[in-house]
């Protein structure tokens, strides 16, 4: 294994200074990992917030910052040099496997191909030039790999993916600078300080981080609330999603076989084929030509209108709604309203209180720990407070959007037949 030298050090608008190695460097100048300075992190939310337009690779440097922050704990707690080396890979690499729009492409393109950007993450690190420098220097890929995605047995995978993550500190903070929206501010580094190792496994000891952790938190529901669900927000991307879902299912579009294929297209590949097909769009059959429509309306920012919503909480952390409802509720509202259906679209997405995907472990599965006569004991986090035992539970928001020019005629029918379909 070779010995690594410190190559240098990127300015970043976050964290400062960030160090990085010669191996570090040699991986973010690989292809796909340059691609990412292509890829929106927030999509196109910058519709919404102007200054929203900075990149998965800004994100992926900071994750290997905080990763860097995290490591002379995780060395005090019995890591090796290795080990902290190969969290730090994984961390760079967490979302190298992102597709145009970040998790747009999964939603409408990857979704339906049985996919998720995780495997293609894993496959990218195994499968291309990447490969070749982590062997190179002398570590293994697959356990790179695994790591990067959370799915490693090791107690670093919950750093990576898990319902605590330096992914997640990250986030927000970047978004909540770019933004401009305040609610993002973490003390990241008096959490990565407070990491313990208790049975084989990684725990934030409490109460000593308690405020700390409380504040993170919140700030990832009032993200979600200010930023991530804003009812603008939503409008511009649930219009992008149907247009790559529409021209994806009719033509074929941005389908791929092979990795290198998929590593072709990013933000402005995505713009430049719809582009291209609004251009021909007589000639096209009545749904690719729907898309071009929705993309051309997202240039001129003319965005779907919210004419409902509700907000139904809930502790079983159930869809109130499901795809088949509410599918056949849009098509129930257009024909009352006698407009197109494409024109009307439910939304549906599903907050926890401490937002949560389906797809990642429940916040309140944080682990925690505390010392008692010298020894550290797993809790639960609601143990050590009442403010997150009150959070608790989900916010299931349903939204009904519709093309502006029908605005009216939704909005005369909406509330009573989406009542009519609610449990």
């Amino acid at each position: 294994m070779k010995s690594l030298r410190v190559w240098g050090e990127i300015r970043d608008p976050v964290h400062g200074y960030i160090l990085i190695n010669e191996l570090e460097k040699s991986v973010l100048d690989t292809y796909p990992m340059q691609r990412l300075h292509r890829i929106k992190q927030l999509g196109n939310a910058y519709l919404t917030y102007p200054g929203a337009d900075h990149s998965r690779f800004g994100h992926s440097l900071g994750t290997l910052h905080l990763a860097s922050v995290a490591g002379s704990k995780l060395l005090d707690l019995g890591f090796t040099h290795e080990e902290i080396q190969e969290f730090r890979l994984a961390a760079l690499l967490h979302d190298v496997g992102h597709g145009p729009f970040s998790h747009l492409f999964e939603e409408a393109v990857l979704r339906n191909k049985g996919l998720t950007h995780e495997a293609l993450t894993m496959k990218i690190i195994r499968e291309t030039e990447i490969k070749d420098i982590i062997e190179d220097y002398g570590y293994n890929v697959d356990k790179i790999s695994l790591l990067s995605t959370g799915r490693l047995n090791s107690p670093l995978s919950i750093l990576i993916s898990g319902p605590f993550d330096i992914d997640k500190l990250d986030f927000l903070l970047r978004d909540s600078y770019f933004t401009g929206v305040e609610y993002g501010k973490v003390d990241v580094t008096r959490l990565l300080m407070s990491i313990r190792r208790v049975d084989n496994s990684l725990a934030l000891e409490l109460p000593a981080s308690l405020y700390a952790l409380e504040s993170f938190l919140i700030s990832r529901y009032e993200m979600f609330k200010a930023v991530y669900f804003h009812r603008t927000v939503r409008s511009a991307w649930i219009m992008l999603v149907k247009a790559v879902n529409m021209a994806y299912e009719y033509s074929g579009l941005f389908d791929f076989n092979r990795i290198s294929d998929f590593l072709i297209m990013d933000d402005g590949y995505v713009e430049l084929k719809l582009r291209d097909l609004a251009k021909i769009k007589s000639q096209l059959e009545k749904d690719v030509a729907i898309a071009c429509e929705l993309y051309t309306m997202l240039e001129k920012r003319m965005l779907f209108k919210s004419v409902y919503e509700a907000m139904v909480h809930t502790r079983e952390g159930m869809p109130t709604i499901d795809e088949k409802l509410k599918k056949e509720l849009e098509d129930v509202i257009a024909q009352k309203a006698n407009v197109e259906q494409w024109m009307v679209v439910i939304d549906t997405p599903m907050i926890p209180s401490l937002p949560y995907s389906p797809t990642q472990p429940d916040p309140m599965d944080i682990p925690v720990c505390e010392e008692r006569e010298g020894t550290l004991i797993k809790r639960r986090l609601t143990e050590f407070s009442k403010l997150i035992e009150s959070l608790r539970g989900y916010v299931d928001i349903v939204r009904v959007y519709s093309h502006p020019k029908v605005r009216d005629k939704v909005m005369e029918v909406v509330e009573k037949t989406v009542r009519s379909f609610l449990p």
